[in-house]
């Protein structure tokens, strides 16, 4: 049994607007449960009323003229129509597991304003990211928006996949009357391996995929390498179990937390500062993922003013990089995927004379994990690699009270 529940924080009065030409952008939760991921997310959008819509997803803008609405009833459209919105979604796999769903806006006297999304484990989590988002850009535009609203959903998983779901509905419309539209939401076509240029990859283009040539030696495991600025939802959720897979034995093997919770990983995925280098096998499905970012603040464990002072002429030029992990599924675990993922990365830390850090567990460096990263790296030019921090832990352990002749 899969218990879940939905929170609403919604104000009477979201927008001042009542321009009747304006938008009507009803705001929906739901928290669904089912035996995957999917059918979990499919059974939310049905509770919020949305589940028969394709869904267009916006980039958080709200048009001047706006009113918002909290629902509950079912949205009016034909079956397969489009539904152009806003949502955020969170997702829990593992008994105990809490998710938590938020949208955040805020609208001037007319009715413009912005919409941010956020997703975590706990409450506390997902308010406070989306008031430091809306904060940052409102500071960006040097408007006043007002006061901050929030919306959140949470869902708690017992023994199956939950999905907590809050969606803004902007506007409904058919294949036919959409089509100019539809061909504006930031798809962008195929990049062929000659033409690819992963440092390309930005903030101001996320979503985007290009593709990287394969390295003769693991074109026998990998069909393909693509690099990804921002995963959506569904498709992270899965890898999040790629992910697992791959790192579950750490969780018994390292005293420090070295796997994300799903929580955290979903965020990685969707922050275009971080690249994500995936290996997708000649069966079409995705066996190898690497991260790579030159944005420190966007790794939380690491401290970014310690490689400033230590790196500083990098530094200066945005050349400091961190591989932040390498996963291959256990099925197709050796040095052919790795070498895949890792090649591209290495080039371009090469093309730029950077200089790029990670960190390991005692017990995958004594696996040879450490020597298999630095003799990949090394075969790519003329390279330093040292260690640059230890990390130990101690443990006491009490046996009997303490005596007159042991104090």
């Amino acid at each position: 049994m899969t218990t879940t529940r939905s929170e609403r924080h919604v104000p009477v009065n979201t927008v001042p607007a009542q321009d009747p030409t304006g938008l009507h952008i009803t705001l929906r939760t739901g928290s669904g449960t089912g035996s995957t991921r999917l059918s979990a997310f499919d059974h939310a959008l049905h509770l919020a009323g949305v589940a028969d819509f394709n869904l267009v997803t916006l980039s958080s803008v709200i048009p001047p003229g706006s009113r918002l609405e909290h629902v509950d009833t079912p949205l009016a459209g034909a079956h397969g129509d489009l539904l152009f919105c806003v949502r955020a979604e969170a997702y829990a796999s593992h008994p105990g597991e809490v998710a938590w769903a938020g949208l955040g806006w805020c609208a001037d006297e007319t009715g413009a304003g912005l919409f941010v999304e956020h997703h975590g484990s706990s409450e506390q989590q997902v308010r406070g990211l989306i008031a430091a988002s809306l904060a940052d850009m409102v500071a960006t535009r040097g408007h006043d928006y007002g006061t901050v609203s929030m919306s959140l959903a949470s869902a708690t998983c017992v023994d199956q996949p939950v999905c907590a779901l809050v969606l803004a509905a902007y506007q409904v419309a058919t294949w036919h009357e959409s089509t100019p539209a539809a061909t504006t939401t930031g798809a962008v076509p195929p990049v062929t391996p000659d033409d690819a240029d992963t440092s390309a990859l930005g903030d101001d283009e996320a979503g985007r995929s290009v593709s990287v040539p394969v390295p003769a030696a693991a074109q026998s495991a990998v069909a393909r390498v693509s690099v990804e600025s921002r995963v959506d939802t569904v498709t992270a959720a899965d890898y999040y179990q790629l992910y697992r897979d791959a790192f579950s034995d750490i969780e018994t093997r390292a005293v420090a937390r070295h796997m994300l919770h799903e929580s955290e990983f979903l965020e990685e995925m969707h922050d275009p500062r971080v690249r994500k280098y995936i290996a997708w096998g000649h069966d079409g499905q995705a066996i190898g993922m690497t991260t790579l970012t030159t944005d420190l603040e966007a790794v939380p464990w690491i401290s970014p003013r310690w490689f400033a002072r230590r790196f500083p002429e990098h530094s200066a030029r945005n050349a400091v990089y961190y591989f932040g992990f390498a996963l291959v599924h256990p099925e197709h675990q050796g040095a052919q995927v790795l070498h895949a993922m890792i090649e591209p990365m290495a080039l371009e830390v090469m093309k730029n004379r950077g200089v790029v850090s990670w960190d390991m567990c005692a017990f995958n460096d004594a696996r040879g994990f450490g020597e298999t990263y630095m003799k990949l790296l090394e075969a790519y030019g003329e390279v330093t690699t040292e260690v640059i921090d230890h990390q130990t832990y101690y443990a006491a352990t009490y046996h009997d009270p303490a005596t007159d002749s042991t104090r």
